[in-house]
């Protein structure tokens, strides 16, 4: 793959940041913050500055250049497996057909709101709806300078897909086989005036999964739930037609490397942590209770093994393993993403869960060697095993 044909686009993203930050994070906080202490600087209430969201971040840069890496298994696709296309294309149009009213109702929804918003819906009646508050209130401006809107600061520069999307330059399912997908949208909508925006990794999946992360790193209480979310809203692209399997499994693959990337930058670190004390403290507020009581309010986790496996099940969406001798390996860099669920465990401890609860190697997408792996990854089989550590410190699920 020709990863090199990218890099000018590459650097255009990356000079631009500045001037869509300054655009973006303009309402977060003024321009030219008055001296303060740092302890007035971060209250819980307050935003972060233009400065401190402008950086730069060494994370604004991965190291690998960009995510195409995570995600260019789909070349081997396209060149020497016809029939895993044939099947892409295939289980869209059942999934598209098949829809219920109510998750009909639930793309439509998904694909117009903000992923957070959408992923809200994972805390529960009562942290949901004070969620959505929160939020349209303006009372999270740290939460939503990382979250909001396809220009987050998270996702900025390269963590869009729009380099990923130029490159692989793949039709929509329901551009490609018209007659066999079903159109579902609200009355004057413009679901399916994207015919110019291709098709592969999905965008809504990747933000799903970025921010799912980040919120299962704030609400690790809730992490197999938001996760279990996050890959609703990667089916909800299905749902509509938009999107095929394997733009779903590669958007998972890309959001997972970026909050990865993210989280294990100190730095940009720094911003998250911050954000997610605002948001506990707000979520707090808001409900008069702790965090823990209203999870035990609403009941949360009755369904945690079912949502397993739904989670489970789309990791695959039902294709066979094509390189099933394809050395098993999970990227290091992985064992970040489950920090809030297990914190006093080590890095190695947490790759250790990541590899005992992923699934066989030699999936389509799957590859060996560097930036290989992702793919593999069952975040909330990982974040919902009994783990035992050995005399020797190693980790047993």
């Amino acid at each position: 793959m020709r990863i090199t044909t990218v890099r000018p686009m590459t650097a255009l993203f990356t000079a631009t940041t500045a001037v869509v930050l300054g655009l973006a994070s303009a309402p977060v906080a003024d321009a030219a913050p008055a001296p303060a202490t740092p302890a007035a600087a971060h209250t819980a209430s307050s935003g972060f500055t233009t400065a401190e969201l402008l950086g730069p971040f060494p994370s604004d840069a991965p190291s690998r250049g960009s995510y195409l890496t995570i995600v260019d298994g789909f070349t081997t696709l396209r060149s020497a497996h016809p029939e895993i296309i044939a099947q892409n294309l295939d289980t869209a149009a059942k999934i598209n057909n098949a829809a219920t009213k109510a998750q009909q109702a639930d793309a439509i929804a998904i694909n117009y709101d903000d992923r957070a918003i959408s992923l809200s819906y994972a805390l529960g009646p009562t942290l949901g709806a004070a969620f959505r508050t929160a939020w349209n209130e303006g009372k999270l401006p740290k939460v939503t300078a990382l979250l909001k809107g396809d220009a987050a600061r998270t996702s900025l520069p390269l963590g869009t897909t729009a380099i990923e999307k130029l490159y692989f330059n793949n039709p929509r399912p329901f551009i490609v086989a018209p007659n066999r997908f079903h159109h579902y949208d609200r009355p004057g909508g413009n679901t399916y005036q994207v015919t110019r925006d291709p098709s592969y990794p999905s965008g809504h999946t990747t933000q799903a999964y970025w921010k799912g992360l980040l919120l299962a790193d704030w609400l690790p209480e809730l992490g197999p739930q938001i996760l279990t979310r996050s890959s609703d809203i990667g089916n909800a692209r299905i749902v509509l037609g938009v999107h095929y399997p394997l733009d779903v499994i590669g958007g998972r693959m890309m959001g997972q490397a970026i909050a990865a990337d993210r989280l294990a930058d100190p730095a940009f670190n720094r911003l998250v942590d911050e954000a997610g004390v605002q948001l506990r403290t707000v979520l707090e507020k808001q409900t008069h209770r702790s965090i823990a009581a209203s999870i035990k309010a609403d009941g949360l986790g009755d369904a945690v093994a079912a949502d397993a496996a739904v989670f489970t099940s789309r990791l695959t969406y039902g294709f066979p393993r094509i390189a099933p001798k394809t050395a098993s390996t999970i990227p290091a860099e992985s064992a970040v993403l489950l920090r809030a669920a297990f914190p006093h465990l080590t890095d190695a401890q947490r790759l250790e869960i990541l590899q005992q609860t992923a699934l066989p190697a030699g999936y389509p997408l799957d590859k060996a060697g560097a930036d290989g792996g992702w793919g593999r990854i069952d975040l909330v089989a990982a974040l919902t095993a009994h783990v035992t550590i050995d005399k020797a410190g190693h980790a047993h699920v």
